[in-house]
């Protein structure tokens, strides 16, 4: 008995300092290479659709520790997760003023496009709640932020001086509402412990948004989504903000980056109307 501990320590050793050199040399070969500002092509989204039942993994199981393929891919996405830290985020921020890529010039099609991902969070009327209930059977514009920098660039999709249309006004909302169009806000809260204290403040913040808004603004906490999830969707900068068009099969069909142009904005209405000609006639 006492060899066989003996032996499965030295494994364990074994293993945990190999892990840990093929960590550092992941680390090294995904550090971050000159950013360039690239033009979203292929579809963005999951394989599959959200739902109550999702999980996403958050790294190896005990057993697969033994596997060496699963352990080595568990190792490259640490490196990434690693290379990219809150540093690179302002950085990548400051350089870009948040439009980490640009749109696309049209909405994906149905049969190629992707999932949004199973977020549950805190509806400032609803309680607890899981956004694809929200989004299902609705053609939806949600603004996804972390911050209020990235709150306000989000808006500019919702809000244009130039065109004079504000889609966040209570009779504007109410008519996309009549055509079963809806605006949904995801307050994406950067930490756990974050996340923990505003919900002990949630009136405050149920002050500051128009009673309007409240069954379609979402407090949820970012971490419930693992990096790399987050990386497949290209959300992993807290300092800018995402707008995404989901369609009511919660198949992401259209998104982008940070700030709007007004060419940026017509693309996107122009993208939802069609969208909801597609999937209501």
């Amino acid at each position: 008995m006492r060899s066989f501990t003996s032996g499965f320590k030295s494994f364990s050793t074994h293993s945990t300092q190999s892990f840990f050199k093929k960590f550092y040399q992941d680390v090294v070969d995904v550090a971050p290479k000159e950013f360039k500002l690239e033009e979203l092509k292929r579809p963005i989204g999951l394989a599959q659709p959200p739902s109550k039942a999702t999980v996403y993994s958050r790294g190896n199981s005990f057993r697969d520790l033994f596997d060496r393929e699963k352990t080595n891919k568990r190792s490259k996405e640490l490196g990434l997760e690693f290379s990219k830290s809150g540093m690179y985020d302002i950085h990548i921020f400051r350089k870009t003023n948040g439009k980490l890529f640009t749109s696309p010039p049209s909405y994906w099609r149905s049969d190629k496009s992707l999932y949004f991902p199973h977020i549950t969070g805190l509806s400032l009327k609803d309680g607890q709640v899981s956004l694809e209930d929200t989004l299902r059977g609705k053609v939806s514009v949600v603004r996804l932020f972390s911050s209020k920098v990235g709150d306000d660039l989000c808006k500019q999709y919702l809000q244009n001086d130039e065109l004079k249309l504000n889609y966040l006004e209570p009779s504007a909302s109410q008519s996309l509402q009549s055509k079963g169009i809806q605006t949904v806000d995801v307050n994406f809260v950067d930490s756990g412990i974050k996340y923990a204290l505003m919900k002990l403040f949630i009136g405050r913040l149920r002050s500051a948004v128009p009673a309007y808004r409240h069954s379609h603004y979402l407090l949820a906490d970012r971490e419930q989504l693992p990096f790399n999830v987050r990386e497949t969707l290209q959300i992993n900068n807290v300092y800018t903000g995402f707008t995404i068009v989901v369609d009511p099969a919660l198949k992401i069909r259209w998104m982008a980056s940070g700030s709007a142009t007004t060419d940026e904005f017509k693309t996107l209405w122009k993208c939802v109307k069609r969208i909801r000609e597609e999937s209501f006639h």
